[in-house]
């Protein structure tokens, strides 16, 4: 989340890989309410030697809480598309959970509005010359909803959490080469690693922290239980009714002073429809995801805005490759070519989606054009032709080995809008090329559920193809690249292996993808820390990923809310987020 951290007299100081001493600004806000903190354009980078690991001599200041704009209302009613499936927050599966867990919690580091590292519980961040020593220094006197002091003990036992041998959260697939990590004193949290990892310090803004009677007191119920989310943020969590709201509820010792708002109500509400319904009849005041088809309406309906904003959420179709027919790269290829993405995305999206040329997204580290599978239906039969297959009496393809080329695919209902509808167009495109598609879905903890079970599992159940949407927070291509088609990422149950390859549940590749080639691609990307030689790797991994089409590619999404018009304070976070604890009402 972003963050208005006014730090008095403070420099934030990040020595990167290279021993360079980094300052970082504080920021929390949008710039027009929140005074910027005096700052050069972009980082100031000075050569030095690494500072040995002690305690700033300068201590942290204590911050003159701001004065929180006056609210009109003091509570805030927002539509969401899909329910929790956890309240961990060290196992999040989705932006959409952590768009409710970030006004509880509060991570080491945040980013700001353009994915820059800046401070949150952490103040300070030194990365030894090698890149294997990362020393935290923590911001004195935040205090938990319990009153507990926030410590490096706290946070170590954080990290024992996270990197429990018998249930590692999936938090731990972000901070990989991990060897050891200490408490050097009550405000210093030292963590070395095995070998560099280029992108650590950015994924330690992925880092929530959690208060020792959370762990010790409450950890085998944290997911589900709200008063077991014991955190540092604006607000406590008092009430989650699954499938119908979530409660939240002022802290007023938050350590950035009061926020406006005493209390902020998600309702949980699959149906587009239904949410706008609700916001015109004035029982919500702000909607995520409102219908494609009412945003012109609604922004020129009184007393209610729509904002839009850009994300790196990717939405595209992955490949289970356990269905034989889809080892076979022409019938992958077929798919890619099948679909019309440019008429997807004026009919169903309505112009707010963007074409991606690249298996990662447009606005990351190392993003170009590799190509594009331009809609061709007869090169799309041609290439399932050359495979093999050939048309029944009832126009489906069979094969003499495959047999029909019938599968079933998983869709989301709710996650975004357009979702089902892009679902039925697939269906249709691929109908017409002579691929029978049954679509199946259900609600966000089903579906995440479905989509992370055991390759028997699916295989049982005939779940063959996957829509899937991936919005990494953090704007380097490994956040998708690594997760989604690696093959250390194959999703299933632990301590389990498939077709030789060990499962994790930490696992985020779906289809069971493994390209030996790009991961080592891959390994030499994470350590290198040269940037040229950085994009010609990024580079490589692209086209092999690009050519190999382990998914049909689709496009990249804006996040859009439609708000009362008096409701202000909104703040748009990189990786499909939006903070409200500083919104208020005009």
């Amino acid at each position: 989340m972003v963050s208005s951290r006014k730090l008095v007299g403070i420099v934030i100081a990040i020595i990167v890989i290279i021993g360079a001493v980094v300052f970082i600004t504080t920021y929390r806000g949008a710039p027009q309410e929140v005074p910027k903190v005096t700052s050069p354009t972009s980082p100031v980078v000075t050569m030095t030697t690494p500072r040995p690991i002690t305690t700033p001599t300068t201590p942290t200041q204590p911050i003159t809480p701001a004065t929180p704009p006056v609210t009109t209302k003091d509570e805030l009613r927002v539509a969401i598309g899909t329910d929790l499936d956890t309240l961990d927050p060290h196992d999040q599966t989705t932006s959409l959970v952590d768009n409710v867990i970030m006004h509880v919690c509060e991570r080491l580091f945040d980013r700001d509005e353009k994915g820059n590292l800046v401070p949150m519980l952490a103040t300070k961040l030194e990365v030894s010359s090698d890149g294997l020593v990362y020393t935290i220094y923590l911001r004195q006197g935040v205090k938990f909803h319990n009153g507990e002091v926030l410590t490096a003990d706290t946070v170590k036992l954080n990290f024992d959490r996270i990197f429990n041998a018998t249930a590692k959260k999936r938090l731990s697939t972000y901070l990989p080469n991990v060897k050891s990590y200490r408490v050097v004193n009550e405000s210093v949290f030292e963590i070395t690693l095995s070998k560099p990892f280029s992108p650590f310090a950015m994924s330690l803004s992925l880092v929530y922290i959690v208060a020792k009677e959370a762990i010790i007191k409450y950890g085998d119920v944290l997911p589900r239980e709200p008063k077991a989310l014991i955190c540092t943020g604006p607000f406590r969590m008092v009430e989650w009714v699954k499938g119908t709201r979530v409660v939240l509820e002022r802290f007023d010792g938050y350590w950035e002073g009061i926020v406006p708002l005493k209390r902020i109500v998600f309702y949980i509400v699959p149906e587009e429809a239904t949410r706008e319904a609700m916001l015109l009849a004035g029982d919500v005041d702000l909607v995520f995801w409102p219908s494609l088809a009412s945003l012109q309406r609604l922004s020129q309906t009184p007393g209610i805005k729509i904002v839009q904003y850009p994300t790196y959420r990717y939405v595209m179709l992955h490949f289970n490759f356990d269905y034989p027919a889809f080892q076979d790269k022409r019938v992958r290829l077929a798919f890619n070519y099948a679909l019309d993405k440019e008429t997807i995305v004026s009919k169903i999206f309505y112009g707010t989606a963007t074409i991606v040329k690249s298996p990662w997204q447009i606005g990351m580290f190392g993003y170009s054009d590799v190509g594009y599978y331009k809609y061709d239906p007869e090169k799309a039969k041609q290439l399932l032709a050359e495979a093999g297959f050939k048309a029944g009496p009832d126009g489906v393809l069979t094969h003499p080995q495959y047999g029909k080329l019938s599968i079933k695919m998983v869709h989301m209902k709710g996650r975004f809008p357009g979702d089902v509808e892009l679902a039925q167009a697939v269906q249709g495109y691929l109908r017409n090329i002579g691929v029978e598609v049954e679509l199946v879905t259900g609600d966000w903890p089903w579906y995440i559920n479905t989509i992370y079970s055991s390759p028997a599992d699916k295989a049982k159940n005939g779940y063959w193809l996957f829509q899937r949407s991936w919005g990494p927070s953090i704007p380097d291509p490994y956040y998708t690249v690594f997760f989604l088609y690696s093959c250390n990422m194959w999703v299933g149950p632990a301590n389990m292996t498939h077709k030789g390859i060990n499962l994790t549940t930490a696992g985020r590749n779906i289809g069971y993808y493994c390209n030996p080639e790009f991961d080592k691609i891959l390994d030499q990307y994470i350590v290198e820390t040269n940037e040229a030689k950085r994009l010609e790797l990024a580079a490589a991994m692209a086209k092999i990923l690009w050519d190999d089409a382990p998914a049909v590619f689709l496009f990249q999404l804006n996040i859009f809310v439609a708000a009362k018009s008096n409701l202000e304070g909104l703040i748009f976070v990189p990786g499909e987020m939006i903070y409200l604890g500083k919104a208020y009402f005009k």
